[in-house]
């Protein structure tokens, strides 16, 4: 071992000697005593959990053995879909033309039209009467509560066996 000579290690005549070595060991803990039924149900557990990672890794690799078939523009969207599966974010919508996107929604509703025209002249598809307000409809305020019928003010009360003058 070589030591780099100060004027304080020069005047020590032993210096090498002199060295010690020491060694940092870290306190271990005593191991605590388990019974026999804790390690048995640990054990269990252990191995429900082996079986269920196995199990995982099985399926990870058939989904992956099955992309391997897909031609090019499928097995793309197979591992897009697969790493969403798995927590990444899906891709981003693309960016479509708002005029283009007005034209196509006309279409559509265009369509949905046109079947239902198709559906109510086959008699598929009735077209609903519009409802008739009552005169003291106070809006949905009350819908909750339902309201007083005659019949039920009528009735006797158990309580009271006395008559009401009017």
């Amino acid at each position: 071992m070589s030591l780099v000579l100060t004027k304080a290690a020069l005047a020590l005549k032993h210096a090498e000697d002199n060295f010690k070595f020491v060694k940092f060991e870290a306190h271990k803990p005593k191991k605590k005593t388990v019974n026999d039924e804790k390690d048995v149900k640990l054990s269990q557990r252990d191995s429900n959990l082996k079986k269920d990672q196995d199990l995982k890794k099985i399926r990870h690799e058939v989904v992956k053995f099955g992309m391997s078939g897909f031609d090019p523009s499928k097995k793309e969207e197979a591992r897009i879909a697969l790493a969403v599966s798995l927590g990444a974010k899906p891709l981003k919508k693309e960016y479509i033309n708002y005029k283009d996107l007005m034209q196509k929604r006309k279409q559509e509703k265009k369509k949905a039209e046109e079947e239902r025209q198709t559906m109510r002249s086959k008699g598929i598809m009735q077209k609903g009467g519009k409802k008739k307000k009552s005169g003291n409809d106070v809006g949905h305020f009350l819908d909750g509560y339902g309201k007083v019928q005659k019949k039920d003010l009528k009735k006797d009360r158990p309580g009271s066996k006395k008559k009401r003058k009017k």
